[in-house]
């Protein structure tokens, strides 16, 4: 593929409600991944689709697409989601390289006909091990068996779209991975967050009320090496 094309971000959320002193340490949404990726802002182009923007240009001009997490739910089908999912299944037809991460992972899913809501097994938060079946894929391919990796989600994609294939899973998500095409793939885990990264995140959720265990979830917090090479993969795939 063209090196010279930029990468695109599909920015689905900011985390400036979440945690002011994280944005101030490590950047909003879109730097997380431009850092743990290696790329530079002049790499990339980012559209904010939470605030109903769409991409300046057609799919096949980036040479990759990544799409973030948000606090949003796609369950609520919120016209921007739509609008979005449908120009995600274009790219996905057109061969682009595009990578859904938790909620882009459940935007793109259900954008190719999966279906997405609250998780059965509760809120998955915290460093989790995650377990790969996937030897013959080009981005996963080099996974250990089981890697811990960040992850906080409170739905999850309950059925995969006709097609596509699970490459990992763990105790609370059997979707973790979901490859849809040759170069589609949505990952349910954050692997643009590093511990420390998610160590502030956890002290942010961890309110009075803590409803969801996060205090619980920040004790099982661990490195997360895989994370970043993944990003890092994906956009080395993606130039070709």
């Amino acid at each position: 593929m063209e090196t010279g094309r930029p990468f695109l971000i599909l920015r689905a959320g900011s985390l400036a409600a979440v945690s002011p002193e994280f944005i101030r340490d490590f950047g909003d949404t879109e730097q997380t991944f431009l850092s743990s990726a290696g790329l530079t802002s002049s790499e990339a182009v980012v559209t904010d689709i939470e605030a109903g923007e769409l991409p300046p240009s057609a799919p096949r001009d980036y040479a990759g697409i990544i799409v973030t997490g948000s606090g949003a739910m796609v369950s609520t089908e919120a016209p921007w989601m739509l609008e979005s999912g449908r120009w995600l299944r274009d790219a996905v037809e057109c061969d682009v390289p595009v990578l859904g991460v938790c909620f882009g992972h459940q935007l793109l899913s259900h954008a190719l006909g999966g279906r997405v809501g609250r998780n059965p097994q509760g809120v998955e938060g915290g460093t989790v091990e995650v377990r790969f079946e996937a030897s013959d894929d080009p981005l996963f391919g080099v996974m250990p068996q089981c890697a811990d990796l960040q992850a906080h989600h409170y739905e999850t994609v309950l059925e995969a779209p006709s097609g596509s294939i699970v490459l990992a899973s763990s105790d609370r998500d059997r979707h973790q991975v979901l490859r849809h095409a040759p170069a589609a793939w949505g990952v349910q885990f954050h692997p643009e967050l590093t511990l420390p990264m998610m160590s502030m995140l956890m002290d942010a959720l961890a309110t009075n009320d803590d409803q969801h265990g996060h205090a619980q979830m920040r004790d099982t917090l661990r490195p997360s090496p895989e994370g970043p090479s993944l990003l890092k993969r994906f956009v080395a795939f993606a130039r070709g």
